[in-house]
């Protein structure tokens, strides 16, 4: 559980950092096509590539994510 944890931090991380290095770039606009595809892209690109390789360990992974937003603790 705590991987899980670790590894959505990471990817959630990644993307508002990129987002914010997009927008310290031109601070008077945010460049939408620079953050999808320096920020979403990369973040979700592992997610894929473990759907498309291997999707019973996907559907693991989902399932361990469903658990942590359905737990109490």
């Amino acid at each position: 559980m705590k991987k899980v944890k670790i590894i959505l931090t990471l990817s959630l991380v990644w993307i508002i950092f990129i987002g914010y290095l997009t927008w310290y770039n031109k601070p008077n606009t945010f460049q939408w096509d620079e953050w999808f595809w320096f920020g979403i892209t990369p973040a979700l690109a592992p997610y894929l590539f473990l759907l498309i390789w291997k999707p019973d360990i996907f559907a693991k992974y989902v399932r361990c994510i469903k658990d942590l937003f359905n737990s109490n603790t």
